[in-house]
């Protein structure tokens, strides 16, 4: 039996896992930068695959996140010796470790590290929390919800989270490459209208009004009147053929951009 870094807590090793103790040997990963991780996945969810969390990886990754299932405690050792993602989403229920214990070796070595526990039992709350997991989902969660909080506490590190390929439903934004893709079919957009996509395309299911779309997407030009923007949107939607409907009208606010939304003039 190895001891956990917290005093409080042990687990059971198997010999086998005993080179994945320990997360970036000899160093430290500092304050995680969603930046940095550009070329590896922001978020990991290490859990026994279900329907639930195979429908959490999809949903994270709609909102233009990058994201990895992992089935075990193993498995996460071994990736998270080489990198650090910004949050990982932890099963308490895993094959090889209790999820508590996983979650306090994550901690140990990389404090910046943001854990979400999934659990079965409210009595675990306080444990997880002790921990130094940011937040406790009760099982079954509801997965919109989840994905929201993710979304948010990455928006919250910083104004480094900046996703270079967005996704939503069938509609595909690609900063590098400077493409949309609706349904696969590329989409041929003037750099506004890239632009106002893309903010719409990052903060899905969000109510944008004019007035931040014309500080976003204009930098607050006096010249271009709120309502202009209508036309715009317009001239996108029409652009997007079937999935202009994902581009909704909210009266009296702004728009919103949903996956299967409907148009409302």
């Amino acid at each position: 039996m190895l001891e956990c870094p917290d005093p409080r807590h042990t687990y059971h090793e198997h010999n086998e896992m005993s080179q994945h103790l320990w997360l970036c040997p000899g160093r430290d990963c500092g304050r995680v930068r969603v930046s940095d991780l550009a070329m590896n996945e922001k978020i990991l969810i290490v859990a026994n695959e279900s329907n639930q969390i195979r429908g959490l990886l999809q949903a994270v990754r709609d909102v233009g996140l990058a994201a990895r299932l992992l089935p075990d405690a193993r498995s996460a050792l071994a990736v998270l010796k080489d990198r650090c993602p910004a949050v990982v989403v932890l099963d308490k229920t895993l094959p090889d470790m209790s999820g508590l214990d996983l979650c306090c070796l994550i901690k140990s070595r990389a404090k910046s590290i943001f854990v979400f526990l999934l659990l079965d039992d409210v009595h675990d709350q306080l444990g997880a929390f002790e921990l130094g997991a940011v937040d406790c989902v009760m099982k079954p969660f509801n997965i919109p919800k989840m994905v929201l909080q993710v979304r948010n506490l990455l928006w919250s590190i910083g104004d480094s989270v900046t996703t270079e390929v967005l996704k939503v439903g069938d509609l595909l934004l690609d900063r590098a490459r400077h493409e949309v893709r609706a349904a696969n079919c590329v989409v041929q957009c003037t750099p506004k209208e890239f632009l106002l996509l893309g903010v719409l395309m990052e903060r899905s299911g969000r109510v944008q009004t004019r007035e931040q779309l014309l500080n976003d997407v204009w930098d607050n030009d006096s010249e271009i009147a709120p309502r202009a923007i209508d036309r715009h949107v317009c001239c996108l939607r029409a652009k997007l053929g079937s999935l202009g409907r994902y581009i909704e009208t909210v009266p009296s606010a702004g728009y919103r951009l949903v996956s299967g939304g409907q148009v409302t003039a």
